[in-house]
């Protein structure tokens, strides 16, 4: 794992944890311990989306997600919006997760400090919602059919330009970046990851840039997968690695925000 950092101007110190898929999370809290970011963004993807089984929780099943958070809030105040493996996560969940002094950002947002901060849910959680609304279960102890193709749906963007306008810097948490398009200008930064860094980088002579080869969401030869984007979507390679295919040229890593200089 490696630590990346970029300095954004007016940006204040953050340090942003994307898909640690409920993995073991001891040298993320050491480096966090270290750093001591101002804020703590975790821009969807800390559990593993798999099928937890009925009337059972992911956060029963996978035991390092709560202790992580958990770890999280002690070290600075932390903020952490909703990716498509949180679609299993209902009320009770989200009520467990608050307990750990993390701030949940549901499409929503909160001011705090001169910085509004807000986390844009990921379509999968909102279309799953529907789903289970329609099947009549208030948790989330129903399976979508195994023939069933699951809707294409677009996040719920109808907040961002209240969001947008309320007087401070904003940070917007959205775990997918090919959402970028559908986002204001006026929020000036936005925090992604769900890439993975295109899984294997390789180097592009033409462009002279190290690019990913794949990313959910964009396909081959994806746009955005690891870096820094018209100077306000950053994009984080992930923490962990959820696939069999191996990262190739491509290192976990703990991205860090620092104010730059203009």
């Amino acid at each position: 794992m490696i630590e990346t950092v970029y300095h954004i101007l007016n940006a204040p110190g953050i340090a942003v944890l994307a898909d640690l898929h409920g993995r073991p999370f001891e040298h993320v809290a050491e480096l966090l311990r270290a750093r001591r970011p101002e804020i703590i963004c975790i821009p969807g993807d800390f559990v593993s989306g798999l099928w937890p089984g009925e009337n059972r929780s992911p956060l029963d099943t996978q035991e390092n997600v709560l202790p992580f958070l958990s770890a999280c809030a002690v070290i600075a105040p932390s903020f952490l919006s909703l990716g498509n493996h949180e679609q299993y996560l209902d009320g009770a969940d989200l009520k467990r997760i608050r307990s750990t002094g993390v701030t949940v950002l549901d499409n929503r947002w909160i001011a705090r400090g001169g910085l509004v901060i807000g986390g844009l849910t990921s379509a999968s959680v909102t279309a799953y919602r529907r789903f289970r609304a329609q099947a009549g279960q208030a948790s989330s102890g129903v399976r979508y059919p195994r023939m069933q193709r699951r809707p294409p749906t677009l996040p719920d963007t109808a907040w961002l330009a209240a969001f947008g306008a309320t007087p401070g810097y904003h940070i917007l948490l959205c775990h997918h970046p090919e959402y970028f398009p559908h986002i204001p200008e006026s929020i000036e930064l936005v925090l992604s990851g769900h890439a993975h860094g295109g899984q294997w980088r390789v180097y592009n002579p033409i462009k002279r840039q190290w690019i990913g080869v794949f990313a959910p969401g964009q396909g081959l030869w994806p746009r955005w997968t690891k870096g820094v984007y018209e100077g306000r979507l950053v994009v984080s390679a992930g923490l962990s690695n959820t696939v069999s295919v191996p990262r190739f040229f491509n290192p976990t890593e703990i991205v860090c925000i620092e104010g730059g200089i203009e």
